[in-house]
């Protein structure tokens, strides 16, 4: 179930949640009304990251599958292992296309938030200014872990179409096939690392943030 107040971390093979929220208050043209707006904006770029999430959610399941059935088989089913190998493939293409799509989303997000950034800039009132600053801090530092993410699962998926590339191979010997998987493996603990990272500054900008609008005077509304 996807709670709409905060971004919430949730661990998956190269895919990672953000949860938005649903803020109340005006929104006038003084730097902390804008700054709100931009935060506000910020949020709702994401909710196409969302939906991604929960495709590629799905994709890698089926990916999953497709691994354990094609790894039960010899080369007397070398039919089958093609087959589910082309099908895996497929898979693959399509969370590169998904993939796209989220860091799109997130790059959006990004843009939006140079705009709150400078308005808090112009921020008056010393404990608000500092509150804003700490809030953009960790965002900043959780859109450079999804930038890290982003990278290392592409590399991750240009090494499972390389392995399913092999096991149609004939000749493919099980040293070369164990150094892929290797590989593959190598670059999944990468992206669990940044993922880690990105959620740990998550949490610490949803802290930030609510502190940040407790001082401004604005209600963070709850679902």
């Amino acid at each position: 179930m996807i709670d709409a107040i905060k971004w919430r971390p949730v661990i998956m093979i190269g895919a990672f949640c953000s949860m938005l929220l649903i803020l109340t208050g005006c929104m006038e043209q003084d730097p902390v009304d804008s700054l709100h707006h931009s935060l506000e904006k910020a949020a709702e770029s994401e909710k196409p990251f969302q939906e991604e999430q929960k495709t590629l959610k799905k994709l890698e399941a089926k990916e999953n599958q497709l691994y354990d059935s094609v790894m039960k088989l010899n080369m007397d089913d070398y039919k089958k292992i093609v087959a589910l190998s082309n099908e895996a493939l497929e898979n693959v293409s399509k969370r590169e296309e998904h993939l796209k799509l989220e860091n799109d989303s997130m790059k959006k997000s990004e843009s939006e938030f140079e705009e709150a950034k400078t308005s808090a800039e112009h921020i008056k009132e010393k404990d608000i200014k500092e509150k804003a600053y700490a809030a953009a801090n960790h965002m900043e530092k959780r859109y450079t872990s999804y930038g890290s993410m982003y990278e290392e699962y592409q590399k991750a998926l240009k090494l499972n179409k390389k392995l399913y590339m092999q096991l149609k191979n004939k000749d493919l010997t099980r040293d070369d096939l164990d150094q892929q998987i290797d590989k593959v493996n190598a670059s999944y603990e990468k992206i669990h690392k940044y993922n880690g990272e990105f959620n740990v500054q998550t949490q610490k900008y949803n802290k930030a943030r609510e502190d940040l609008y407790a001082a401004a005077g604005y209600h963070v509304k709850k679902s």
